[in-house]
């Protein structure tokens, strides 16, 4: 049999068409995703059917065809310098494989590649690899199809996602609990409705959407990759190198926040499968099936603590937020405005791009739960909104609200009466909740008998974790109040054990939603696996330039050697435009070319 290709430049009809069994290849060639006949260049494209039913795999059983996407490999297949691909996740749940490959796989292929150009025959060994960057939209998600749809079309999509936002997050008013109740209750119903009623429907995906299940469709994206490699023809010979064969069996993967939860179900459903596999942001697997998702949150007010320290250290000229009087004293200023806008929001007149809009304690939290994820990124922003607000001038955020709902041109084909359709949406969707709902809410055990008493004692849990992240990560869990799509495929766990090759975790020492302790518990649960925590702040210890850390997560993909039990690496930068323990750093070959990569990482996180 002959291996499929992957294709570019291709046109998006072909990914809309039927999922249904077609006799294809294990990696068909496919759409290379662009937007409505747009064409995405520079990445190669592939589809893989896989059961929609893992427990039936029979040929006229329902398929769900995943959508893949990867950037041209640096060597070919045939050069005995190739890594084979790593596969790279996101998180979310729900995020798009896809936008991630689009934006970050160069600079995450500059990360885990050999520094040497693999054209430079005087500095490459037989030794550097040189690795594929492959990503996935997971089922029911992106780009993948069928997609978990609950609304019509994408504008009703985005009015829902308005309306939620102007009725504000838990806290910002004494209706805003009843509201949101009231729209989860709707929202979980439609999906029961659209994707959940009968088996034998089109939609019945909801039942097929749960993490165990899209890490068994992991599995089956490996499996087709190294059939791909052993199959394709090389520049004018077959690739027989058995070495290489068997070292594309196991996965090689590299997972951020949810997508480590992936990688860990993973590696305790297959730990014979487990090749090189990086969990960045590591989200606490017991919590997560459990449904409860507290305890993430304990480290996320350390970070404001870090925002008015690394502002006074700024100064007037790179914090607007600055004073003269400490720290502290800008933390209390950073409450005080908060405080502020709670009970008075701002009016902001029209612009000549944007109409009136009204900033509120909601959008300007918003701002600040950016920022705890992106210190780097939103630090120096953040000040800046915040000065603003405090001389009632809400401009900045005005602006981002007005950038934040882009119009939602529907097709003609959609127009004229085709509802709930793909041709009715502009893929991929990424975070979207009813997809946050499929996959988490299908992960925990049923909780639709929790009542309002229930919620709201749980909800003064969480705040009492976070005052700043409190309100908004509290609402996460409450469309599964309401969720009766339940999962026809579980795994019981545990998650942990030992694995065929060690896995490295990373954590920063403060990170808002997946604490340093979540990577510390679940290393423990792995056999051999290590440890790697960044001094530095932001979710994922990408938000925060460290060549330490890179240096360290490149040797591991590129030999397996593990970093010593215990090691801290400082960041390169901190936010502010402040540096980082750059006297520790002695610069080698390549390291900038690796900065410049992990710059661009934190300056447009996904």
């Amino acid at each position: 049999m002959t291996a499929a290709r992957w294709p570019k430049h291709c046109a998006q009809e072909n990914l809309l068409a039927s999922t249904r069994p077609r006799h294809r290849t294990p990696l068909e060639r496919n759409s290379c995703l662009g937007k409505r006949g747009h064409y995405i260049r520079s990445f190669e494209c592939a589809r893989l059917e896989v059961p929609l039913d893992w427990n039936n795999q029979s040929t006229d059983s329902r398929r769900v065809a995943v959508a893949l996407i990867k950037p041209p490999s640096r060597v070919h297949a045939s050069d005995p310098r190739h890594g084979g691909s790593i596969i790279i996740n996101p998180g979310g749940p729900g995020g798009s494989g896809i936008n991630l490959a689009r934006n970050q796989a160069r600079h995450l292929q500059t990360i885990v590649d050999s520094p040497s150009n693999p054209d430079d025959t005087s500095r490459t060994e037989v030794t550097n690899k040189y690795f594929d960057i492959v990503s996935f939209d997971p089922r029911g998600t992106g780009f993948t199809t069928p997609a978990f749809i609950c609304f019509p079309d994408a504008a009703q999509r985005m009015n829902w996602n308005i309306a939620s936002d102007a009725e504000g997050m838990l806290g910002s008013s004494s209706a805003a609990f009843k509201l949101m109740w009231a729209r989860k209750h709707t929202l979980a119903d439609a999906c029961y409705t659209r994707m959940g009623v009968d088996e034998d429907q089109e939609n019945a995906l909801g039942a097929h959407m749960n993490t165990p299940v899209v890490a068994m469709d992991m599995k089956a994206i490996v499996e087709a990759l190294s059939r791909s490699r052993v199959e394709s023809p090389s520049r004018g010979q077959e690739y027989t190198k058995s070495s290489q064969i068997e070292s594309v069996d196991k996965i090689q993967y590299w997972g951020f926040s949810y997508g480590t939860l992936l990688g860990t179900t993973f590696a305790a459903m297959y730990p014979d499968l487990v090749g090189r596999m990086v969990l960045d942001g590591v989200v606490d697997a017991d919590r997560h099936y459990a449904g409860t998702w507290d305890g993430n949150l304990e480290d996320a007010d350390a970070i404001i603590n870090k925002f008015s320290e690394y502002c006074f250290e700024a100064g007037p000229d790179r914090c607007a937020l600055y004073s003269n009087k400490g720290s502290q004293h800008i933390h209390d200023l950073l409450d005080e405005i908060i405080a502020s806008i709670t009970d008075a929001p701002i009016p902001v007149s029209i612009s000549e791009v944007r109409g009136p809009e009204l900033i509120t304690s909601s959008d300007l939290k918003g701002a600040v739960r950016l920022a705890l994820y992106s210190p780097f990124e939103e630090f120096e922003r953040l000040a800046r909104i915040l000065y603003d607000v405090s001389q009632r001038n809400g401009t900045l955020l005005a602006n981002s609200k007005s950038i934040e709902y882009p119009w939602q041109d529907l097709t003609s084909r959609c127009r004229s009466g085709d509802p709930y359709s793909p041709y009715c949406f502009s893929p991929p969707i990424d975070y979207a909740e009813e997809v946050v709902g499929a996959i988490s809410c299908s992960d925990a055990p049923d909780q639709t008998n929790m009542t309002v008493t229930d919620y709201l004692e749980y909800w003064q849990r969480v705040r009492k974790e976070s005052i700043y992240l409190g309100d908004r990560w509290s609402k996460n869990r409450m469309l599964c109040a309401f969720w009766k799509l339940r999962p026809k495929l579980t795994f019981p766990g545990p998650i942990g054990g030992s694995t065929s090759e060690p896995i490295l975790f990373v954590s920063n020492t403060l990170d808002p939603v997946t604490s340093l302790a979540n990577g510390q518990n679940m290393s423990k649960r792995f056999n051999g696996s290590r440890l790697l925590q960044q001094d530095s702040e932001g979710h994922l210890f990408v938000s925060m330039p460290s060549i330490c850390s890179a240096r360290i997560v490149r040797q591991y993909f590129q030999t397996g050697a593990l970093p010593e039990v215990g090691t801290i690496c400082p960041a390169y930068d901190r936010a502010f435009g402040l540096s980082g323990e750059r006297r520790s750093t002695t610069m080698r070959y390549g390291d900038d070319i690796l900065l410049k990569a992990l710059r661009a990482i934190a300056s447009s996180m996904w």
